[in-house]
């Protein structure tokens, strides 16, 4: 079974939101290469637009949903690669004004007229992507899309359309990840670094 299309009634829906105060902080792993607030508007994403017409910034609650969503994306990895490991780096974020999030998920879910396979599917990215514009032209007018990451789903996560001006700023910068706190979050999935 396919993952539904956003219902013809969605703008009559009533989501349930999630809001991020001011000041609450995000977490992120990125290519340490780029800007850490990186609003995507590749057509890669799961909950990219699909015509690039918005970026997303791809965050999560705390840590372990940004590993999970970042290290765990080939399932059954038990070992990180030195040179994917050098690659990646870390930020904390913090909101700079309230952003309201549409949860896609939990009770959220049917209250849509979605499930969980949007998600928590493989490629292609057509159906979540149509989920993404969907509810960013949602009469509310979210901020973004709260989810449970494919890899942990206890682990919450957000994508964050771009907006002008911007409501995120980098709090603090880890470029180096093979450090305590990184296997810390590891430990729990079972992963190591690949020798």
């Amino acid at each position: 079974m396919t993952a539904p299309l956003p219902p013809s009634d969605l703008a009559l829906r009533d989501p349930i939101l999630i809001t991020l105060e001011a000041g609450e902080i995000l977490h992120r792993f990125f290519t340490a290469a780029y800007d850490p607030i990186h609003f995507d508007r590749s057509q890669h994403g799961r909950l990219n637009a699909p015509d690039g017409s918005y970026g997303v910034l791809y965050t999560a609650e705390d840590a372990r949903g940004a590993f999970a969503e970042t290290f765990l994306r080939e399932p059954g990895r038990t070992l990180i690669p030195s040179d994917l490991l050098a690659r990646k780096a870390y930020v904390r974020l913090r909101v700079t004004r309230p952003l309201v999030l549409i949860k896609l998920g939990g009770p959220g879910l049917a209250r849509l007229g979605a499930t969980a396979e949007i998600v928590h599917g493989g490629l292609p990215y057509d159906v979540p992507q149509a989920w993404s514009a969907a509810l960013r032209k949602h009469p509310i007018r979210a901020d973004g899309i709260a989810y449970y990451a494919r890899h942990d789903d206890e682990a919450l996560c957000y994508a964050i359309y771009d907006h002008e001006p911007l409501a995120i700023e980098e709090e603090r910068r880890d470029t180096s990840l093979d450090e305590n706190w990184f296997w810390d979050l590891a430990e729990p999935y079972g992963v190591g670094l690949s020798p």
